[in-house]
């Protein structure tokens, strides 16, 4: 390569059009961001997907611990917020 004190030289020795080089930069960029947003939302998805399995997978252990308990118990249950909700069962027969 020619020393003519351009950053943006080509494999032939010449200098890059400036407009090439800015529009080239450019394209770059936008791929850059295009390739940041579709991680960004792949990962929030994959987040919210866990979120919904793990839910489930607690609805489905809890539903079993209520039907295996007997008529009349109650179950209390602290939300994170430190409420507490508290289930009665009926006395006739378990959920």
């Amino acid at each position: 390569m020619r020393g003519s004190g351009c950053a943006a030289e080509t494999e032939m020795g010449g200098t890059m059009d400036p407009v090439t080089f800015t529009a080239g930069c450019g394209v770059a960029t936008s791929a850059v961001r295009l390739g940041y947003v579709w991680l960004s939302a792949w990962s929030h998805r994959r987040r919210v997907e866990l979120e919904i399995h793990r839910a489930e997978l607690e609805r489905a252990t809890l539903m079993e611990t209520i039907s295996s308990l007997p008529p009349g118990s109650e179950v209390t249950e602290v939300l994170r917020d430190g409420r507490r909700v508290t289930i009665k069962l009926p006395p006739s027969k378990a959920a």
